[in-house]
């Protein structure tokens, strides 16, 4: 059976960042777009991104 990578977005807590890397995805997403409810400041995303245990990549959503 093939893996497939998944990518979670919008993660605002530690405990979303475990949640994600407790069921297997890739990716962890963390919304820099301020009129989003699922923002994060980049001060919260640096706690979060120190939180995602080794080999869950961050991803920035950022809108132009």
């Amino acid at each position: 059976m093939e893996r497939v990578a998944v990518k979670i977005c919008g993660l605002k807590t530690i405990a979303d960042i475990e949640a994600v890397a407790a069921a297997g995805a890739a990716y962890a997403g963390l919304n820099f777009f301020p009129r989003s409810p699922r923002y994060v400041t980049p001060d919260q995303a640096r706690l979060l991104a120190l939180a995602a245990p080794p080999g869950l990549a961050k991803v920035a959503l950022t809108v132009d």
